[in-house]
């Protein structure tokens, strides 16, 4: 088994870096073509994607946006497809936990992602955007049950690797290293304590105007990790890619992070 990584070459060891608090940071410096993601992919297009994997509230939509804006490339967090899957589920006659009918409605689902932003794509089914609607109450609790059936899974890896085979992307989830994007040469997992995971999101729900309290979004949180997409008790670093580079972000600047992903892209694309 080939061995972990840290940005630098040395043997992984995850060793936070003391800064200011992961959500804000300085804009990068690069601007992206607003048809990024239309763009006519060259070979090797999923092979100089970017991965990004880790729990909930670990920075990987934060990072992932700053580090496709700096590459020039679209940005695409996976969760918001399954998201889309179960508000589909919900608004249908199906049993969410009826994994045969679920799965069945998503195979048949016109489900498409669109980028008239490449660091916002917009979900759309059936012709509507339904973007704005993925972070309701509902949705949140049901969508590890529909993530975690195996068809869907497998449907949505297809059409997830379908956007990277069309143009290189920057692609967060919960197991895009190791599973989605096995060819991108350059494979990132984020960590972060529960805590601060919670407090994050808490943040999050709050400017969105959603009233909550850190007690029930730490259990959410904590709920999530135990009820993973993966089926796994929860996802840790020891559950990343072989070769993915491993960041601790408790404390770590979006700045920083970014930083060192440019360094470990450059580095694994420099051949």
């Amino acid at each position: 088994m080939r061995p972990r990584h840290c940005v630098g070459g040395r043997r992984r060891a995850p060793v936070p870096i003391i800064a200011t608090p992961l959500r804000g940071g300085a804009a990068v410096e690069r601007a992206i073509p607003t048809d990024a993601p239309e763009s006519d992919a060259p070979a090797g297009s999923i092979a100089r994607s970017v991965a990004i994997d880790g729990p909930t509230a670990s920075g990987k939509s934060a990072v992932g946006r700053a580090l496709a804006r700096r590459l020039a490339y679209g940005f695409l967090d996976t969760g918001l497809m399954y998201r889309a899957c179960t508000l589909a589920v919900l608004e249908s006659p199906v049993d969410p936990d009826d994994e045969d009918a679920v799965a069945e409605l998503v195979r048949g689902l016109d489900l498409d992602v669109q980028w008239p932003d490449p660091e916002t794509p917009r979900v759309v089914i059936a012709g509507s955007d339904v973007s704005d609607r993925l972070r309701e109450p509902q949705i949140e609790a049901t969508v590890s049950l529909i993530s975690r059936v195996p068809a869907v899974r497998d449907e949505l890896v297809r059409r997830q690797r379908a956007f990277a085979e069309r143009s290189p992307i920057v692609m967060a989830g919960r197991d895009i290293g190791t599973r989605v994007l096995t060819e991108a040469r350059t494979k990132l997992f984020l960590d972060a304590s529960l805590e601060v995971r919670a407090a994050r999101r808490l943040a999050e729900e709050q400017a969105a105007g959603r009233r909550s309290d850190l007690g029930r979004v730490s259990d959410e949180t904590d709920r999530r990790d135990q009820l993973d997409s993966t089926g796994h008790r929860a996802i840790r670093p020891e559950q990343a890619a072989d070769d993915a580079v491993v960041i601790v972000t408790d404390d770590l600047d979006i700045d920083g992070v970014v930083a060192r992903a440019v360094e470990a892209y450059e580095r694994a694309n420099a051949s």
